[in-house]
């Protein structure tokens, strides 16, 4: 990834594999129209369970036992040790910005949390750094009427991010993502330590 363009083109096509990750996306039926599916997106992001337990003191022992699984999964990948500290650095601190736009579970649970229709021409507005338009087109899928950003601020700060944060570390925090997912498919050690963790 060299530039906010790829990061953007990892993200589309990420989902194109099945593998939903910085925001969640599913199908469900129009709040107001039953009878019509509609897209749907969804916070994500994080690798711990919600955006309280990057915040709140008594999960400060968990936050450093994520830290430390993180820099050891960047190891194993390759990453020499003082390297993987301060990616894992970087990762915490890509995932705290995260959960700080993130809702907590309670307020989730709301309907006008969760449903915020607009048009696919009103979303690309409203993420002058992320086209939905092209999104969908990689996802091969056809938006006639619209879809529900159903957490607006969530989704609004991702979009700031392309631009305030460097591609550096939008890299790294998907490479840790990425090994961090497969490490159950992949040798004993990785196996061992997602497990562990």
């Amino acid at each position: 990834l060299k530039s906010t363009a790829d990061v953007v083109g990892y993200i589309s096509d990420s989902f194109s594999r099945g593998q939903n990750g910085l925001f969640a996306m599913g199908a469900n039926a129009d709040y107001k129209n039953s009878k019509m599916q509609i897209a749907f997106a969804y916070q994500g992001g994080l690798g711990l369970p919600t955006s309280e337990y990057y915040d709140k003191a008594e999960f400060a022992e968990l936050r450093s036992a994520y830290e430390t699984h993180i820099t050891k999964v960047l190891e194993l990948a390759g990453a020499k040790a003082d390297e993987a500290k301060k990616d894992a650095v970087q990762v915490m601190a890509f995932e705290t910005r995260l959960a700080k736009a993130s809702l907590p579970p309670v307020e989730q649970r709301k309907p006008e949390n969760q449903y915020h229709f607009v048009t696919l021409a009103d979303a690309d507005k409203a993420s002058p750094n992320f086209s939905w338009t092209k999104f969908f087109a990689a996802q091969k899928g056809d938006i006639k009427t619209g879809l529900s950003l159903s957490q607006p601020k969530f989704l609004a700060d991702i979009d700031k991010m392309l631009v305030e944060v460097p591609v550096a570390q939008w890299q790294t925090y998907f490479r840790f993502h990425a090994i961090d997912a497969a490490s159950p498919y992949l040798s004993r050690p990785f196996a061992s330590e997602h497990f562990a963790f």
